[in-house]
Protein backbone atom coordinates (compact mmCIF):
# COMPACT_ATOMS: atom_id res chain seq x y z
CA UNK A 1 0.00 0.00 0.00
CA UNK A 2 2.94 2.51 0.76
CA UNK A 3 4.18 2.12 -2.55
CA UNK A 4 0.89 3.02 -3.68
CA UNK A 5 1.02 5.70 -2.80
CA UNK A 6 4.23 6.80 -3.63
CA UNK A 7 3.37 6.48 -6.99
CA UNK A 8 -0.29 8.78 -6.12
CA UNK A 9 2.19 11.34 -5.13
CA UNK A 10 5.08 11.47 -7.00
CA UNK A 11 2.11 11.93 -10.50
CA UNK A 12 0.35 14.83 -8.43
CA UNK A 13 2.29 18.29 -10.25
CA UNK A 14 1.58 16.24 -13.50
CA UNK A 15 -2.36 15.70 -12.66
CA UNK A 16 -3.58 18.52 -10.77
CA UNK A 17 -4.70 20.64 -13.77
CA UNK A 18 -6.63 17.27 -15.01
CA UNK A 19 -3.53 17.18 -16.78
CA UNK A 20 -4.00 13.61 -16.52
CA UNK A 21 -4.68 10.08 -18.82
CA UNK A 22 -8.46 9.61 -20.19
CA UNK A 23 -8.58 6.40 -17.95
CA UNK A 24 -6.94 5.77 -14.30
CA UNK A 25 -7.08 2.38 -13.03
CA UNK A 26 -8.63 1.92 -9.56
CA UNK A 27 -6.23 0.87 -7.11
CA UNK A 28 -7.01 -1.75 -4.12
CA UNK A 29 -8.95 -0.36 -1.88
CA UNK A 30 -8.52 0.98 1.72
CA UNK A 31 -10.91 -0.38 4.30
CA UNK A 32 -10.47 2.96 6.33
CA UNK A 33 -9.72 6.83 5.44
CA UNK A 34 -9.46 9.36 8.63
CA UNK A 35 -8.21 12.54 7.40
CA UNK A 36 -8.50 15.72 9.80
CA UNK A 37 -9.58 19.59 9.02
CA UNK A 38 -6.85 21.55 7.78
CA UNK A 39 -4.37 18.83 8.37
CA UNK A 40 -2.22 17.81 5.25
CA UNK A 41 -2.18 14.42 6.47
CA UNK A 42 -4.27 11.43 5.68
CA UNK A 43 -4.45 7.53 8.34
CA UNK A 44 -4.89 5.11 6.08
CA UNK A 45 -5.54 1.41 7.50
CA UNK A 46 -3.55 3.01 9.81
CA UNK A 47 -0.43 4.37 8.18
CA UNK A 48 0.04 8.30 7.63
CA UNK A 49 0.75 9.68 4.13
CA UNK A 50 1.18 13.08 3.20
CA UNK A 51 -2.22 15.13 1.20
CA UNK A 52 -1.46 17.09 -1.39
CA UNK A 53 -4.27 19.56 0.06
CA UNK A 54 -5.75 19.49 3.40
CA UNK A 55 -9.60 19.31 3.46
CA UNK A 56 -10.89 22.62 4.34
CA UNK A 57 -14.98 23.47 4.23
CA UNK A 58 -17.07 25.46 1.73
CA UNK A 59 -20.43 26.53 2.06
CA UNK A 60 -20.85 24.47 5.07
CA UNK A 61 -19.77 21.44 2.83
CA UNK A 62 -15.79 19.44 3.35
CA UNK A 63 -13.77 19.11 0.19
CA UNK A 64 -11.11 16.96 -0.45
CA UNK A 65 -8.27 16.13 -2.79
CA UNK A 66 -10.20 14.21 -5.60
CA UNK A 67 -7.57 11.81 -7.10
CA UNK A 68 -6.33 10.67 -3.43
CA UNK A 69 -9.95 10.39 -2.43
CA UNK A 70 -11.15 7.89 -5.53
CA UNK A 71 -7.80 6.07 -5.81
CA UNK A 72 -7.52 4.97 -2.36
CA UNK A 73 -11.20 3.81 -2.14
CA UNK A 74 -10.47 1.95 -4.84
CA UNK A 75 -12.52 3.70 -7.79
CA UNK A 76 -11.88 5.01 -11.32
CA UNK A 77 -11.33 8.65 -12.28
CA UNK A 78 -12.23 9.40 -15.87
CA UNK A 79 -11.29 13.38 -17.72
CA UNK A 80 -12.98 14.35 -20.97
CA UNK A 81 -10.93 17.58 -21.56
CA UNK A 82 -13.60 18.56 -24.23
CA UNK A 83 -16.45 18.29 -22.21
CA UNK A 84 -14.62 19.02 -18.95
CA UNK A 85 -16.25 16.90 -17.43
CA UNK A 86 -15.26 14.26 -14.69
CA UNK A 87 -16.36 10.92 -14.33
CA UNK A 88 -16.23 8.59 -11.55
CA UNK A 89 -16.55 5.26 -10.80
CA UNK A 90 -17.52 2.96 -7.96
CA UNK A 91 -19.00 -0.18 -7.87
CA UNK A 92 -22.11 1.03 -6.88
CA UNK A 93 -22.53 3.00 -9.60
CA UNK A 94 -20.89 6.21 -10.91
CA UNK A 95 -21.13 10.52 -10.96
CA UNK A 96 -20.25 13.03 -13.37
CA UNK A 97 -19.27 16.49 -12.31
CA UNK A 98 -17.42 19.66 -13.69
CA UNK A 99 -15.52 21.97 -12.35
CA UNK A 100 -16.78 25.09 -10.72
CA UNK A 101 -20.30 23.73 -11.39
CA UNK A 102 -23.00 22.68 -8.74
CA UNK A 103 -24.56 20.18 -11.29
CA UNK A 104 -23.81 16.78 -11.04
CA UNK A 105 -25.34 13.26 -12.98
CA UNK A 106 -25.83 10.27 -11.26
CA UNK A 107 -26.58 7.29 -13.72
CA UNK A 108 -28.35 9.55 -15.64
CA UNK A 109 -30.26 12.13 -13.32
CA UNK A 110 -28.90 15.39 -12.38
CA UNK A 111 -28.28 16.36 -8.82
CA UNK A 112 -27.76 19.80 -7.15
CA UNK A 113 -24.72 20.18 -5.28
CA UNK A 114 -23.91 22.21 -2.03
CA UNK A 115 -20.86 22.85 -3.37
CA UNK A 116 -19.06 23.14 -6.86
CA UNK A 117 -15.81 21.13 -7.08
CA UNK A 118 -13.05 23.22 -7.04
CA UNK A 119 -9.21 23.92 -7.98
CA UNK A 120 -7.52 25.23 -5.27
CA UNK A 121 -3.26 25.43 -5.34
CA UNK A 122 -3.30 23.63 -8.07
CA UNK A 123 -5.33 20.63 -7.11
CA UNK A 124 -9.10 19.53 -7.35
CA UNK A 125 -10.96 19.41 -4.61
CA UNK A 126 -15.00 17.45 -4.69
CA UNK A 127 -17.49 17.27 -2.22
CA UNK A 128 -16.33 14.17 -0.03
CA UNK A 129 -19.77 13.04 1.49
CA UNK A 130 -21.89 13.54 -1.67
CA UNK A 131 -19.20 11.49 -3.37
CA UNK A 132 -18.16 9.10 -1.09
CA UNK A 133 -22.43 8.33 0.24
CA UNK A 134 -23.60 8.20 -3.42
CA UNK A 135 -21.06 5.55 -3.94
CA UNK A 136 -22.05 3.79 -0.80
CA UNK A 137 -19.83 4.49 1.40
CA UNK A 138 -20.04 5.59 4.84
CA UNK A 139 -18.51 8.86 6.47
CA UNK A 140 -19.08 10.27 10.32
CA UNK A 141 -17.27 13.24 12.05
CA UNK A 142 -16.42 13.18 15.39
CA UNK A 143 -16.85 17.25 16.59
CA UNK A 144 -14.12 16.68 19.39
CA UNK A 145 -11.68 16.03 17.38
CA UNK A 146 -12.46 17.21 13.85
CA UNK A 147 -11.60 14.01 12.16
CA UNK A 148 -13.65 12.94 9.54
CA UNK A 149 -14.04 9.14 8.78
CA UNK A 150 -14.49 7.58 5.41
CA UNK A 151 -15.00 3.67 5.52
CA UNK A 152 -15.95 0.74 2.77
CA UNK A 153 -19.46 -0.04 2.45
CA UNK A 154 -20.43 -2.97 4.54
CA UNK A 155 -20.97 -5.82 2.99
CA UNK A 156 -24.10 -7.40 1.52
CA UNK A 157 -25.59 -10.00 3.49
CA UNK A 158 -25.56 -13.54 1.82
CA UNK A 159 -28.80 -14.43 0.20
CA UNK A 160 -31.22 -15.80 2.44
CA UNK A 161 -30.98 -19.91 2.70
CA UNK A 162 -34.60 -21.62 3.44
CA UNK A 163 -34.68 -23.16 6.82
CA UNK A 164 -35.02 -27.00 6.74
CA UNK A 165 -37.70 -28.68 7.90
CA UNK A 166 -36.86 -32.03 9.76
CA UNK A 167 -38.56 -34.33 12.18
CA UNK A 168 -38.65 -38.27 13.83
CA UNK A 169 -41.24 -40.29 15.01
CA UNK A 170 -40.13 -42.78 17.90
CA UNK A 171 -42.52 -45.27 16.28
CA UNK A 172 -44.34 -45.23 13.19
CA UNK A 173 -46.22 -48.24 13.62
CA UNK A 174 -48.67 -47.96 16.73
CA UNK A 175 -51.82 -49.24 17.73
CA UNK A 176 -55.04 -47.24 18.39
CA UNK A 177 -54.72 -44.96 21.16
CA UNK A 178 -51.02 -44.83 21.98
CA UNK A 179 -49.35 -41.77 22.12
CA UNK A 180 -47.14 -41.02 19.00
CA UNK A 181 -43.62 -38.92 20.11
CA UNK A 182 -42.38 -36.50 17.62
CA UNK A 183 -39.41 -34.85 17.52
CA UNK A 184 -38.80 -31.45 15.73
CA UNK A 185 -35.41 -31.63 14.21
CA UNK A 186 -35.62 -28.38 11.93
CA UNK A 187 -33.14 -25.68 11.54
CA UNK A 188 -31.93 -22.84 9.66
CA UNK A 189 -28.38 -23.07 7.95
CA UNK A 190 -28.14 -19.32 8.38
CA UNK A 191 -28.74 -19.74 11.84
CA UNK A 192 -32.29 -17.21 11.66
CA UNK A 193 -34.56 -17.69 13.99
CA UNK A 194 -37.29 -20.18 13.24
CA UNK A 195 -40.58 -18.11 13.82
CA UNK A 196 -43.52 -20.38 12.37
CA UNK A 197 -44.46 -23.82 12.18
CA UNK A 198 -47.05 -25.72 10.40
CA UNK A 199 -48.17 -29.69 11.41
CA UNK A 200 -50.54 -31.25 9.00
CA UNK A 201 -52.03 -34.65 9.98
CA UNK A 202 -49.81 -34.39 13.56
CA UNK A 203 -52.21 -35.91 16.22
CA UNK A 204 -51.25 -37.11 19.83
CA UNK A 205 -52.45 -40.76 19.13
CA UNK A 206 -54.48 -42.24 16.50
CA UNK A 207 -58.19 -44.38 17.01
CA UNK A 208 -58.66 -45.84 13.47
CA UNK A 209 -56.59 -48.29 11.47
CA UNK A 210 -55.20 -47.26 8.31
CA UNK A 211 -51.77 -45.00 7.49
CA UNK A 212 -51.82 -41.20 8.06
CA UNK A 213 -49.54 -38.83 6.51
CA UNK A 214 -47.79 -36.35 8.85
CA UNK A 215 -46.17 -33.12 7.46
CA UNK A 216 -43.87 -29.84 8.67
CA UNK A 217 -43.05 -26.86 7.54
CA UNK A 218 -41.18 -24.17 8.68
CA UNK A 219 -40.59 -20.08 8.55
CA UNK A 220 -37.34 -18.34 9.31
CA UNK A 221 -37.36 -14.65 10.69
CA UNK A 222 -36.93 -13.35 7.12
CA UNK A 223 -39.87 -14.61 5.58
CA UNK A 224 -39.06 -17.78 3.80
CA UNK A 225 -40.80 -21.11 3.77
CA UNK A 226 -38.71 -24.69 4.08
CA UNK A 227 -39.79 -27.51 1.76
CA UNK A 228 -42.30 -29.88 3.44
CA UNK A 229 -40.96 -32.88 4.98
CA UNK A 230 -43.54 -35.64 5.79
CA UNK A 231 -43.82 -38.78 7.22
CA UNK A 232 -45.58 -41.94 7.55
CA UNK A 233 -47.69 -43.41 10.38
CA UNK A 234 -49.44 -47.16 10.37
CA UNK A 235 -51.87 -47.64 12.95
CA UNK A 236 -53.03 -51.38 13.40
CA UNK A 237 -56.25 -53.09 14.31
CA UNK A 238 -54.73 -53.27 18.18
CA UNK A 239 -56.51 -50.90 20.47
CA UNK A 240 -54.65 -49.34 23.57
CA UNK A 241 -57.38 -46.53 24.20
CA UNK A 242 -60.30 -45.61 22.74
CA UNK A 243 -60.41 -41.54 22.18
CA UNK A 244 -62.40 -40.38 25.57
CA UNK A 245 -60.53 -43.02 27.40
CA UNK A 246 -57.31 -41.68 25.88
CA UNK A 247 -58.18 -38.05 27.13
CA UNK A 248 -59.58 -38.68 30.20
CA UNK A 249 -56.38 -40.17 31.03
CA UNK A 250 -53.97 -36.91 28.69
CA UNK A 251 -56.43 -34.27 29.33
CA UNK A 252 -55.77 -31.10 27.31
CA UNK A 253 -58.65 -28.55 27.50
CA UNK A 254 -60.28 -28.00 24.50
CA UNK A 255 -58.82 -30.93 22.64
CA UNK A 256 -61.42 -32.15 19.41
CA UNK A 257 -62.14 -35.50 20.00
CA UNK A 258 -64.86 -37.87 18.05
CA UNK A 259 -68.26 -37.82 20.52
CA UNK A 260 -70.21 -40.05 18.02
CA UNK A 261 -70.12 -42.96 20.55
CA UNK A 262 -71.84 -40.97 23.24
CA UNK A 263 -75.91 -40.80 23.06
CA UNK A 264 -75.69 -37.36 24.29
CA UNK A 265 -79.79 -36.88 24.29
CA UNK A 266 -80.13 -39.75 26.30
CA UNK A 267 -77.86 -38.72 29.07
CA UNK A 268 -79.83 -37.66 31.99
CA UNK A 269 -79.91 -33.76 32.34
CA UNK A 270 -78.60 -32.08 35.68
CA UNK A 271 -80.99 -29.29 37.44
CA UNK A 272 -78.67 -26.71 38.61
CA UNK A 273 -78.96 -23.85 40.98
CA UNK A 274 -79.22 -21.02 38.70
CA UNK A 275 -78.80 -17.13 40.05
CA UNK A 276 -78.51 -14.52 37.59
CA UNK A 277 -76.96 -10.44 38.30
CA UNK A 278 -78.90 -7.36 37.47
CA UNK A 279 -76.40 -5.70 34.96
CA UNK A 280 -77.98 -4.76 31.48
CA UNK A 281 -76.71 -6.26 28.27
CA UNK A 282 -76.91 -4.26 25.29
CA UNK A 283 -76.69 -6.46 22.13
CA UNK A 284 -76.23 -5.19 18.44
CA UNK A 285 -76.25 -7.60 16.03
CA UNK A 286 -78.92 -6.95 13.85
CA UNK A 287 -79.18 -6.23 10.90
CA UNK A 288 -75.64 -8.47 11.03
CA UNK A 289 -74.97 -7.56 7.31
CA UNK A 290 -75.44 -3.82 6.98
CA UNK A 291 -75.54 -2.50 3.54
CA UNK A 292 -75.51 1.28 4.31
CA UNK A 293 -74.63 4.11 6.93
CA UNK A 294 -76.15 4.05 9.87
CA UNK A 295 -77.17 3.97 13.64
CA UNK A 296 -76.88 0.13 14.19
CA UNK A 297 -78.38 0.51 17.20
CA UNK A 298 -78.87 2.65 20.86
CA UNK A 299 -79.78 2.91 23.77
CA UNK A 300 -78.96 5.09 27.05
CA UNK A 301 -77.93 3.12 30.09
CA UNK A 302 -76.93 3.86 33.79
CA UNK A 303 -75.01 1.51 35.61
CA UNK A 304 -72.77 -1.65 35.67
CA UNK A 305 -73.57 -2.69 31.74
CA UNK A 306 -72.18 -4.70 29.12
CA UNK A 307 -72.12 -3.86 25.31
CA UNK A 308 -71.62 -6.25 22.70
CA UNK A 309 -71.77 -5.68 18.74
CA UNK A 310 -71.08 -8.08 15.77
CA UNK A 311 -71.51 -6.94 12.25
CA UNK A 312 -70.60 -7.85 8.75
CA UNK A 313 -69.80 -4.92 6.08
CA UNK A 314 -72.30 -6.01 3.61
CA UNK A 315 -71.66 -2.81 1.44
CA UNK A 316 -69.17 -2.72 -1.73
CA UNK A 317 -67.06 -0.54 -0.13
CA UNK A 318 -64.80 -0.23 3.12
CA UNK A 319 -66.98 0.90 6.22
CA UNK A 320 -65.91 1.49 9.64
CA UNK A 321 -67.93 0.71 12.73
CA UNK A 322 -67.59 3.41 15.88
CA UNK A 323 -69.01 2.43 19.69
CA UNK A 324 -70.15 6.01 20.83
CA UNK A 325 -70.72 7.35 24.27
CA UNK A 326 -73.04 10.50 24.25
CA UNK A 327 -73.69 12.58 27.50
CA UNK A 328 -77.28 14.14 27.11
CA UNK A 329 -77.35 15.13 31.23
CA UNK A 330 -75.98 18.02 32.47
CA UNK A 331 -73.35 16.85 34.65
CA UNK A 332 -70.00 15.35 33.94
CA UNK A 333 -70.51 11.44 33.64
CA UNK A 334 -68.08 8.95 34.68
CA UNK A 335 -67.65 5.97 32.21
CA UNK A 336 -64.97 3.04 33.83
CA UNK A 337 -64.29 0.52 31.33
CA UNK A 338 -63.64 -2.28 33.48
CA UNK A 339 -62.61 -4.77 30.38
CA UNK A 340 -62.58 -4.78 26.83
CA UNK A 341 -61.94 -7.19 24.11
CA UNK A 342 -62.26 -6.84 20.26
CA UNK A 343 -61.27 -8.83 17.11
CA UNK A 344 -61.59 -8.04 13.44
CA UNK A 345 -62.00 -6.91 10.62
CA UNK A 346 -62.28 -10.95 9.49
CA UNK A 347 -64.15 -13.99 9.41
CA UNK A 348 -67.31 -13.59 11.51
CA UNK A 349 -66.85 -17.09 13.29
CA UNK A 350 -63.34 -16.32 13.81
CA UNK A 351 -63.74 -13.11 15.13
CA UNK A 352 -66.40 -14.73 17.67
CA UNK A 353 -64.18 -16.97 19.01
CA UNK A 354 -60.93 -14.37 19.08
CA UNK A 355 -63.05 -11.47 21.02
CA UNK A 356 -64.67 -14.35 23.18
CA UNK A 357 -60.89 -15.86 24.03
CA UNK A 358 -59.86 -11.89 24.88
CA UNK A 359 -62.48 -10.99 27.12
CA UNK A 360 -62.34 -14.07 29.27
CA UNK A 361 -58.72 -13.58 29.32
CA UNK A 362 -58.81 -9.88 30.23
CA UNK A 363 -57.78 -8.98 33.77
CA UNK A 364 -58.25 -5.86 35.86
CA UNK A 365 -55.23 -3.82 34.11
CA UNK A 366 -56.81 -2.77 31.34
CA UNK A 367 -59.46 -0.90 32.91
CA UNK A 368 -59.65 3.13 31.98
CA UNK A 369 -61.82 5.66 32.86
CA UNK A 370 -63.34 8.45 30.92
CA UNK A 371 -64.90 11.75 31.27
CA UNK A 372 -67.91 12.57 29.38
CA UNK A 373 -69.16 16.56 29.64
CA UNK A 374 -72.52 17.47 29.04
CA UNK A 375 -73.46 17.25 24.96
CA UNK A 376 -70.16 15.39 24.82
CA UNK A 377 -69.39 12.38 22.72
CA UNK A 378 -66.68 9.94 22.79
CA UNK A 379 -65.52 7.11 20.75
CA UNK A 380 -64.80 3.93 23.15
CA UNK A 381 -63.75 1.36 20.33
CA UNK A 382 -60.13 2.68 19.43
CA UNK A 383 -59.45 0.29 16.28
CA UNK A 384 -59.26 2.47 13.40
CA UNK A 385 -58.71 -0.31 10.72
CA UNK A 386 -61.24 -0.13 7.64
CA UNK A 387 -63.81 -3.34 7.34
CA UNK A 388 -63.30 -5.02 3.50
CA UNK A 389 -66.76 -5.92 2.20
CA UNK A 390 -67.58 -9.26 3.54
CA UNK A 391 -65.88 -8.80 6.80
CA UNK A 392 -66.92 -8.91 10.15
CA UNK A 393 -65.77 -6.98 13.67
CA UNK A 394 -66.63 -8.14 17.05
CA UNK A 395 -66.70 -5.96 20.08
CA UNK A 396 -67.11 -7.09 24.05
CA UNK A 397 -67.10 -4.17 26.88
CA UNK A 398 -67.90 -4.45 30.26
CA UNK A 399 -68.37 -1.04 31.68
CA UNK A 400 -70.62 1.02 34.97
CA UNK A 401 -71.59 4.80 34.01
CA UNK A 402 -72.49 6.89 37.10
CA UNK A 403 -74.88 8.55 34.81
CA UNK A 404 -77.22 8.31 32.07
CA UNK A 405 -74.74 7.96 28.99
CA UNK A 406 -76.53 7.29 25.34
CA UNK A 407 -74.40 4.44 23.28
CA UNK A 408 -74.36 3.80 19.74
CA UNK A 409 -72.95 1.40 17.46
CA UNK A 410 -72.58 3.43 14.31
CA UNK A 411 -71.73 2.65 10.59
CA UNK A 412 -69.74 4.82 8.51
CA UNK A 413 -67.60 4.88 5.39
CA UNK A 414 -65.41 8.10 5.39
CA UNK A 415 -65.64 11.14 7.98
CA UNK A 416 -66.49 12.47 11.50
CA UNK A 417 -69.04 9.69 13.36
CA UNK A 418 -69.68 12.32 15.83
CA UNK A 419 -70.45 15.28 13.69
CA UNK A 420 -72.10 12.76 11.24
CA UNK A 421 -74.12 11.61 14.21
CA UNK A 422 -77.14 13.30 13.85
CA UNK A 423 -78.11 13.32 10.29
CA UNK A 424 -77.74 9.53 10.59
CA UNK A 425 -80.88 7.18 10.79
CA UNK A 426 -81.56 4.02 12.62
CA UNK A 427 -81.43 1.02 10.39
CA UNK A 428 -83.84 -1.30 10.59
CA UNK A 429 -83.16 -5.21 12.27
CA UNK A 430 -82.88 -8.10 9.46
CA UNK A 431 -85.56 -10.22 11.74
CA UNK A 432 -82.85 -12.90 12.31
CA UNK A 433 -80.07 -12.04 14.28
CA UNK A 434 -80.42 -10.21 17.99
CA UNK A 435 -80.47 -6.62 18.84
CA UNK A 436 -81.76 -5.52 22.28
CA UNK A 437 -81.49 -4.36 25.46
CA UNK A 438 -81.56 -7.15 28.02
CA UNK A 439 -81.23 -7.00 32.02
CA UNK A 440 -79.22 -9.82 33.97
CA UNK A 441 -76.22 -10.41 31.93
CA UNK A 442 -74.24 -12.98 33.92
CA UNK A 443 -75.66 -16.16 35.02
CA UNK A 444 -74.01 -18.29 38.24
CA UNK A 445 -74.54 -22.11 37.63
CA UNK A 446 -73.98 -24.76 40.50
CA UNK A 447 -73.85 -27.92 39.75
CA UNK A 448 -73.48 -31.23 41.98
CA UNK A 449 -72.68 -34.53 40.54
CA UNK A 450 -73.25 -37.00 43.16
CA UNK A 451 -73.81 -40.65 40.89
CA UNK A 452 -70.99 -42.36 39.50
CA UNK A 453 -73.07 -42.08 35.86
CA UNK A 454 -72.54 -40.10 33.17
CA UNK A 455 -75.05 -37.11 32.95
CA UNK A 456 -74.97 -33.62 30.74
CA UNK A 457 -75.86 -29.97 31.49
CA UNK A 458 -78.09 -28.00 29.13
CA UNK A 459 -76.83 -24.75 28.41
CA UNK A 460 -78.79 -21.66 26.26
CA UNK A 461 -81.68 -23.94 24.88
CA UNK A 462 -84.06 -21.60 25.89
CA UNK A 463 -85.77 -24.21 28.06
CA UNK A 464 -84.41 -25.00 30.83
CA UNK A 465 -81.92 -22.71 30.38
CA UNK A 466 -83.93 -19.79 29.63
CA UNK A 467 -82.90 -16.73 26.91
CA UNK A 468 -82.93 -13.06 28.37
CA UNK A 469 -86.02 -11.17 27.65
CA UNK A 470 -85.45 -7.42 26.79
CA UNK A 471 -86.63 -4.27 24.78
CA UNK A 472 -85.02 -3.12 21.56
CA UNK A 473 -84.10 0.48 21.99
CA UNK A 474 -84.57 1.77 18.77
CA UNK A 475 -88.74 0.03 18.21
CA UNK A 476 -89.70 -0.57 21.79
CA UNK A 477 -90.23 -3.59 20.37
CA UNK A 478 -89.70 -6.95 23.16
CA UNK A 479 -88.00 -9.93 22.51
CA UNK A 480 -85.78 -12.64 23.22
CA UNK A 481 -81.78 -13.47 23.45
CA UNK A 482 -82.19 -16.18 21.71
CA UNK A 483 -79.05 -17.98 22.12
CA UNK A 484 -77.92 -15.83 25.10
CA UNK A 485 -75.31 -13.91 23.36
CA UNK A 486 -73.03 -11.78 25.20
CA UNK A 487 -74.05 -13.44 28.62
CA UNK A 488 -71.23 -14.66 31.20
CA UNK A 489 -71.85 -18.01 32.48
CA UNK A 490 -69.71 -18.82 35.44
CA UNK A 491 -70.58 -22.81 36.47
CA UNK A 492 -69.05 -24.52 39.20
CA UNK A 493 -69.07 -28.31 39.22
CA UNK A 494 -68.74 -30.36 41.95
CA UNK A 495 -68.39 -34.14 42.06
CA UNK A 496 -68.59 -37.08 44.26
CA UNK A 497 -66.72 -39.23 42.11
CA UNK A 498 -63.83 -38.71 39.13
CA UNK A 499 -65.13 -37.00 36.60
CA UNK A 500 -64.60 -35.91 32.98
CA UNK A 501 -66.04 -33.00 31.19
CA UNK A 502 -66.83 -32.33 27.52
CA UNK A 503 -68.35 -30.01 25.63
CA UNK A 504 -71.18 -31.09 23.01
CA UNK A 505 -72.32 -28.32 20.40
CA UNK A 506 -75.97 -29.34 19.38
CA UNK A 507 -77.22 -26.13 17.22
CA UNK A 508 -74.55 -26.26 14.24
CA UNK A 509 -70.63 -25.66 14.10
CA UNK A 510 -68.70 -23.76 17.03
CA UNK A 511 -65.71 -21.87 17.74
CA UNK A 512 -65.77 -20.07 21.07
CA UNK A 513 -63.08 -20.20 24.39
CA UNK A 514 -63.79 -21.06 28.21
CA UNK A 515 -61.76 -20.57 31.02
CA UNK A 516 -61.23 -23.86 33.16
CA UNK A 517 -59.80 -23.71 37.09
CA UNK A 518 -58.71 -19.44 35.78
CA UNK A 519 -57.06 -21.12 32.27
CA UNK A 520 -58.26 -19.54 29.13
CA UNK A 521 -58.55 -22.33 26.17
CA UNK A 522 -59.64 -22.05 22.75
CA UNK A 523 -63.13 -24.40 22.07
CA UNK A 524 -61.98 -26.36 20.06
CA UNK A 525 -58.30 -26.09 20.53
CA UNK A 526 -57.78 -26.10 16.80
CA UNK A 527 -60.45 -25.73 13.67
CA UNK A 528 -64.49 -25.86 14.24
CA UNK A 529 -66.76 -28.38 16.25
CA UNK A 530 -69.22 -29.63 13.90
CA UNK A 531 -72.28 -31.37 15.60
CA UNK A 532 -73.51 -33.94 16.43
CA UNK A 533 -70.32 -35.82 16.10
CA UNK A 534 -67.66 -33.73 17.63
CA UNK A 535 -66.95 -32.22 20.53
CA UNK A 536 -63.73 -31.25 22.83
CA UNK A 537 -62.78 -31.74 26.46
CA UNK A 538 -63.03 -29.53 28.86
CA UNK A 539 -61.14 -30.86 31.91
CA UNK A 540 -60.88 -33.20 34.45
CA UNK A 541 -62.46 -33.02 38.20
CA UNK A 542 -60.78 -35.30 40.80
CA UNK A 543 -63.24 -37.05 43.58
CA UNK A 544 -65.07 -34.29 45.92
CA UNK A 545 -63.23 -31.64 44.11
CA UNK A 546 -64.76 -28.43 42.54
CA UNK A 547 -64.29 -26.66 39.35
CA UNK A 548 -65.12 -23.45 37.24
CA UNK A 549 -66.29 -23.22 34.05
CA UNK A 550 -66.40 -19.86 32.51
CA UNK A 551 -68.27 -19.14 29.45
CA UNK A 552 -69.60 -17.02 27.24
CA UNK A 553 -71.31 -18.16 23.77
CA UNK A 554 -69.82 -16.59 20.90
CA UNK A 555 -71.04 -14.93 17.83
CA UNK A 556 -71.33 -16.49 14.69
CA UNK A 557 -71.76 -20.07 16.58
CA UNK A 558 -74.70 -22.02 17.57
CA UNK A 559 -76.45 -22.75 20.41
CA UNK A 560 -77.48 -24.85 22.87
CA UNK A 561 -74.52 -26.56 23.91
CA UNK A 562 -73.94 -29.64 26.76
CA UNK A 563 -71.46 -30.14 29.16
CA UNK A 564 -71.36 -33.94 29.18
CA UNK A 565 -70.11 -35.64 32.84
CA UNK A 566 -68.73 -38.95 32.20
CA UNK A 567 -66.99 -41.29 35.35
CA UNK A 568 -63.93 -43.32 35.01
Amino acid sequence: MKAIFQKILMGLPVLCLFAFPLQTPAYASASTIILKLSSNQAVVDGTVYPLPAAPVIKDGVTLVPLRFLVETLGMEVHWNSRSREITIKGQEGQIQLKPESKEAVVEGQIRQLHCAPTISGGTNLVPLRFVAETLKYQVSYDASTREIRVAQPPPPPPPNRPPVARFEIEKTTVAQGETVIYRDESYDPDGDGLVEVKWTGKQRAFFKPGEYTVTLQVKDSRGAWSETASKTITVTEEVVMDEITYNLHHPIPGELLDLSAVEVLKLPAVDPATTMSREMLMVSNSPEVFTREGILYADTLWGTARLYYHHINGSTVNQHVYLLATNQGLDTATVTIKKQAFAGPGDPMAAGRAATYRYLAAGTEQARTIYIKPGETRILNEEKKPIAPGLCVHGILDLHTDREVLFSVVAMENGDPITAYSNLSTLPPDGKHIRGTFPRANRFLSVHLYENKPARLIIADGGGDSFLYGRDGATNLLGYNKGNYGVSYEITIESKHRMGVFFSPRGGPFAGAATWDGQPFYLPNRGVLNPPGQGALVGIIEAGQQKTLRFMPPAASYLPINLIFIPF
